[in-house]
């Protein structure tokens, strides 16, 4: 039997069957996009560590412009994708979604100390909002948080949202600062822009 996930509008979604992938609860997505509100309309977003692609889903109905998902593993990536071309209208806007099969770790470091843009591709666009959810308790955060803030991918607004365990600390940094933290259960959201 399949798994499936809600999302916001009551649409539903294929959720991975195994007990690795951890799902961004219906409670928390709900929370994210009440906070960014109107924000999300017409803006590039981008989920890393995208799993089933429910935050990329849920970015797209809220009217994201340019959608890129990274997931390493193949089979979410996959889930991803199909999840992202269900929705209404997904079709349409093919060129608007990109769901990219890697580690997010080097797929990050590309980015860093590169100044050049290639034009008309997705992978270089600068993003609005940055939606991150790594495993819970493998301590990517130091690490990728650095790389990421030193990219180009990101503007002087991009606000990048980071899916954490309560117990699990993000500390501030010279390159950015935690704006906003909100608590549901054992799931902590922590809000941070560029210094």
């Amino acid at each position: 039997m399949k798994k499936s996930l809600t999302l916001i509008g009551g649409e539903r979604i294929e959720s991975p069957k195994s007990d690795k992938t951890r799902p961004t609860t219906l409670m928390v997505r709900q929370a994210i996009f009440n906070i960014l509100n109107k924000k999300v309309d017409n803006s590039n977003w981008l989920d890393l560590f995208s799993g089933s692609g429910a935050i990329s889903c849920e970015a797209f109905n809220h009217g994201a412009k340019k959608i890129v998902a990274v997931e390493k593993n193949r089979i979410n990536a996959n889930l991803c994708k199909k999840n992202l071309f269900s929705l209404k209208n997904s079709q349409l806007r093919q060129k608007d979604i990109n769901i990219i099969c890697k580690d997010v770790l080097p797929w990050i470091k590309k980015y860093v100390g590169r100044n050049i843009l290639e034009k008309n591709n997705i992978e270089n666009i600068k993003f609005d909002f940055v939606y991150i959810d790594p495993p819970y308790k493998n301590n990517f955060y130091k690490n990728l948080l650095k790389d990421l803030f030193k990219s180009y991918l990101l503007t002087e607004k991009t606000t990048v949202i980071c899916e954490h365990s309560k117990n699990e600390v993000i500390n501030e940094d010279n390159i950015w600062k935690i704006i906003d933290t909100r608590l549901y259960g054992q799931t902590k959201l922590s809000f941070l822009v560029k210094i």
